[in-house]
């Protein structure tokens, strides 16, 4: 009798049992590899993500960025509208406050402000999740690129949103990040807005200050030429002068004709020597009058002079001023066009449940990545054999 032949009996009901351990430390030997390069790793990280890992909330904002010049308020065409095959045209200010929401900077704000590295060191996060992680050092650098992974903004091509994702391990958290930086985003384009303000009416600004210096300096000079002439308008004041001796022109050459007429009806009168005294009062008269207007340095006509010249100066710096206090109008109009704002299409929300760690795709591509892996070294190795045999 084979001495192999299992035969039962009574006593031993648990030995059919042998064959199948038997069989599953053979199928073990033959396929430890595979359970140690694959299977292992996956169940080690399926006790990571059932028993360690902790949940993290994501919260969610959209928003658009747009100028002053488009429409007052949002619209649903204006949000819904696609422009071509599907991919909207976006703005570079887009990209600059979506830039800025991702950048060092930020981060660096909202450490300051808002304690962002204690948020990423809470007590309940586990030891690979939270921030400083023990393989990682404790620094700027290395929290930058955590940052960058909890923090994300990206593009709906069909309408131009912005769509900000921000991953912490509270709810409440998250929504603060989101809010911090819808806030830090807005002071940025706030900050954009003033510099390009600036930039637009400075030089303007400049010249109307300028002849407006300009113009005081010659105000300045006409009121002290005023206190000089002692006069306040020698163009106006000078008008009763010369009708004056206009006047006494007048009378110079009535009494003149009188006095030739007479001279010539009745050459012995004694009305003659009244007429001659008379003329020559006139003539006198007129002389003294008019050495007043002009002649010496001391008459009128030089005080008119210097005068017009400070009222042309005037004058031409006034249209000087309101020709460019037009441009400065101008330019405050262009400036506020060019303005650009932040609008909040989706404000940040506070999640009710956790949307990592995603156990079945981590899963997944951790059983896949091991799997493919082990496969290319199997094929490795089995090629290495063939050519040895060879």
């Amino acid at each position: 009798m084979n001495s192999d032949v299992y035969i039962p009996d009574g006593d031993n009901d648990h030995i059919p049992e042998a064959p199948l351990l038997t069989r599953l430390t053979h199928w073990f030997l033959q396929h430890w590899s595979f359970m140690i390069w694959v299977m292992l790793p996956t169940v080690l990280t399926m006790l990571y993500l059932v028993l360690i890992a902790t949940p993290q909330y994501i919260s969610e904002a959209h928003f658009v960025v747009r100028g002053r010049s488009g429409q007052s308020s949002i619209s649903l065409s204006s949000i819904l509208q696609s422009s071509g095959g599907g991919g909207g045209a976006t703005s570079e200010n887009t990209y600059v406050v979506q830039d800025y929401m991702l950048s060092r900077d930020a981060a660096e704000l909202l450490i300051r402000q808002d304690k962002l590295l204690e948020i990423y060191a809470r007590p309940e996060a586990d030891f690979i999740a939270r921030f400083p992680f023990f393989l990682f050092k404790n620094d700027f650098e290395h929290f930058y690129s955590y940052y960058q992974r909890h923090v994300l903004v990206e593009q709906d091509t069909e309408t131009d949103i912005s769509i900000l994702k921000v991953r912490s391990f509270r709810a409440a958290d998250s929504r603060m990040i989101a809010r911090a930086l819808l806030d830090a985003s807005e002071n940025l384009v706030n900050d954009i807005n003033r510099r390009q303000r600036e930039n637009l009416i400075r030089a303007t600004s400049r010249e109307v200050q300028e002849t407006e210096t300009k113009l005081r300096e010659i105000n300045q000079k006409l009121a002290e030429y005023r206190n000089t002439i002692a006069l306040i308008d020698p163009l106006r004041q000078s008008v009763p002068m010369v009708s004056f001796v206009t006047n006494l022109q007048n009378m110079l050459t009535s009494t003149t004709m009188q006095l030739n007429q007479l001279r010539a009806a009745a050459p012995n009168s004694p009305l003659i020597a009244a007429y001659e005294r008379q003329v020559a009062i006139l003539t006198d008269q007129i002389k003294k009058s008019g050495s007043q207007i002009t002649g010496s340095d001391q008459s009128l006509v030089p005080k008119i002079t210097g005068y017009d010249d400070l009222m042309i100066q005037r004058e031409l710096e006034q249209r000087i001023l309101a020709s460019n206090v037009a441009s400065l109008e101008v330019a405050k109009q262009q400036a506020n066009q060019q303005m650009i704002y932040v609008d909040e299409v989706a404000q940040p929300n506070e999640p009710d449940w956790p949307e990592y760690p995603r156990n079945m795709v981590v899963l997944f591509i951790v059983f896949m990545s091991f799997f493919s892996l082990y496969v290319m070294i199997k094929l490795l190795v089995a090629s290495a054999r063939e050519k040895n045999l060879e």
